[in-house]
């Protein structure tokens, strides 16, 4: 009769768990701290670094360039996770939609407004010249006599003596603000810069103007941060913002207590998908890839700016020094597994490879997501991916120059003269 099984002990334990390191070790691990992989690894980031060098203007890379340039994986956190479907209004602005106003009828709206007392009016409306002398007169002396109007500005950095562009009527706002963004000649809205600094003048931007005047001490910690520019985070839509039409203003239908100390931002704004005057693409866009269509209108990216500002919710960038520790070793962890391959077993190299690659770009993709719509911590997986991709091209290279130095100086390596 045959006896029962005995049971694990803690040392039958230790030892399965020994043995499946020593089969790990002899399968993977001493892969690792071959002077090969070192070197391959190394040579990976030395071939990047390189290229970098070569200034790339052909026309036939161009393409590539440009919509490697406007791809960010992060924006799958916004167009399909929805990462800000469950942020409230934010009761602390009010947009007024001015649609087709002109002069006369934004100063009478300007006026309406004061009356409702709010903390500060963000006006999205550029003046390059003069119109009509009385309705030009009329918006100067409202703009001249608002103590709390902030007007938008443009910056033109061709111009380095006098970048900033105050328009027709600059000299007789109180506050003003550049209404420049990161990427609105066509790309995706990400980014803005808070400040810009020429011959010791600091600009502000518009919604850091606006919100100075709301709230001294949130854009203090702005100032502090002392970043050349802000990743924005995009908390709301069009329809988590309180949006009022101009012509309710204009017939006093909104009630004072609406506006009583709010923000309040007059700006464009269609609600028509299909009409893009004064629209830009941002991260919100249903297409995160290949967006064909600007979603949303200038003043509501200035909405989103002035709320994180107000509310202190900065996307972070990763350290700049753990960004790199993990890309190298992301690195040279494929290059161990390719060189175990290509080595002892060619005939699956490229099946390994393609294999590691795909569930790499997979896996680095969803966890960078959840990173960024967790902790608002930003990781770019674009360079790891391309490292990855690169990495098999370089052990071919690097093959060929250690079987030439073996050949011709005795270095030690673990590749044979044998072609694959």
């Amino acid at each position: 009769m045959q006896s029962p099984p005995k049971p694990r002990t803690g040392k039958n334990r230790q030892s399965i768990l020994k043995r499946a390191y020593k089969s790990f070790y002899h399968f993977y691990l001493r892969y690792l701290f071959k002077r090969d992989t070192i070197l391959a690894t190394i040579s990976v980031f030395l071939f990047i670094w390189l290229l970098s060098l070569i200034p790339l203007n052909t026309g036939i890379l161009n393409p590539f360039k440009t919509a490697l340039k406007d791809l960010d994986f992060n924006d799958i956190s916004y167009s399909v996770l929805n990462k800000n479907k469950n942020t409230p209004i934010d009761s602390r602005i009010v947009i007024v939609n001015i649609g087709n106003a002109d002069r006369a009828g934004l100063a009478m709206m300007i006026e309406q407004l004061k009356a409702a007392e709010p903390k500060v009016i963000g006006l999205d409306v550029t003046f390059n010249s003069a119109k009509d002398p009385h309705t030009d007169s009329l918006l100067a002396s409202t703009i001249a006599n608002s103590s709390n109007l902030v007007v938008v500005s443009r910056l033109d950095w061709k111009n380095k003596k006098t970048p900033e562009d105050v328009g027709y009527f600059g000299r007789f706002e109180k506050y003003h603000g550049y209404a420049n963004l990161i990427g609105e000649d066509g790309g995706t809205i990400r980014s803005f810069s808070p400040y810009e600094k020429s011959d010791s003048i600091v600009y502000s931007s518009f919604p850091v103007a606006v919100a100075e005047l709301a709230d001294s001490k949130a854009v203090e910690k702005l100032r502090k941060r002392k970043r050349e520019y802000e990743i924005i985070n995009y908390s709301r839509n069009t329809d988590q913002y309180v949006i009022i039409e101009g012509t309710d203003v204009l017939e006093n239908n909104v009630a004072a207590s609406l506006l009583k100390d709010k923000i309040v931002l007059m700006g464009y704004i269609n609600h028509d998908p299909f009409n893009i005057e004064d629209k830009h693409f941002t991260p919100l866009n249903s297409r995160f890839a290949g967006k064909s269509t600007p979603d949303m209108n200038g003043i509501l990216i200035h909405a989103n700016i002035i709320s994180m500002v107000l509310d202190g919710t900065y996307i972070r960038n990763i350290p700049s020094g753990i960004f790199w520790i993990i890309t190298i070793l992301i690195a040279w962890l494929h290059v161990a597994l390719f060189m175990r391959y290509y080595i002892e077993e060619h005939i699956w190299f490229h099946l390994v490879a393609k294999v590691a690659q795909i569930f790499f770009a997979i896996l680095s993709v969803y966890i960078g997501i959840l990173v960024f719509d967790w902790f608002h911590l930003r990781f770019d997986t674009k360079i790891s991916l391309i490292v990855i991709i690169l990495a098999i091209d370089i052990i071919y290279f690097y093959e060929a120059l250690a079987v030439w130095l073996h050949t011709k100086f005795g270095f030690q390596t673990s590749f044979h003269s044998k072609s694959h």
